[in-house]
């Protein structure tokens, strides 16, 4: 009789497998491969640029013209010299370098199997407006597991950051600046 209770309890008990069957795979990672999946790009990018030039540059040229003769005996002899010096030296640097995270969307896949990828970020911290917008070519090998990707292997890449508000502003030269800088 223990037995028979045992065995009626026993069917009211369902198995649930740990295998969910709207999985791909159980060897394949969930990651971004179509339209409209997301990506999360670490930017880390940091440039730098410097240039420099001379120039020194002379010239001299000298002519002589000899009295004239005959009926030309009213021309004098004269002689006329010229010459130029011309001399310049310049230099430029510039460098800057943005770290930050942009989480991005495929918005085509290639024939090639590439995805080409665009996002914006937008913050907004006491009043001072941060944007930045990317875009790109990104290969499916280069994402990790977990949909990372680092900016260096973004191909095409245009990455745009602005920002607004009062520290922005005080960056800009004044409008007497600005008009002197016009002039001369």
């Amino acid at each position: 009789m223990l037995l028979s209770s045992l065995l009626l309890l026993n069917n009211n008990v369902q198995a649930n497998s740990l295998w969910n069957d709207n999985s791909e795979s159980l060897f394949t990672d969930d990651k971004a491969n179509e339209v409209g999946d997301l990506l999360t790009i670490i930017i880390q990018e940091s440039t730098t640029a410097s240039q420099q030039a001379s120039t020194d540059a002379s010239q001299s040229s000298q002519a002589n013209v000899g009295a004239g003769t005959g009926i030309l005996n009213f021309i004098r002899a004269f002689g006329v010299n010229q010459s130029d010096t011309n001399s310049a030296t310049g230099t430029t640097s510039r460098s800057g370098s943005l770290d930050t995270k942009i989480t991005v969307q495929i918005v085509e896949v290639l024939p090639n199997g590439n995805f080409k990828i665009s996002g914006k970020k937008h913050i907004t911290i006491n009043n001072e407006k941060q944007e930045v917008e990317m875009t790109g070519i990104v290969r499916p090998t280069d994402i990790t597991a977990d949909n990372t990707i680092d900016s260096t292997y973004v191909a095409d890449v245009t990455i745009n950051y602005q920002g607004k508000g009062a520290i922005g502003d005080k960056q800009k030269p004044g409008i007497i600046n600005r008009i002197l800088d016009w002039f001369f």
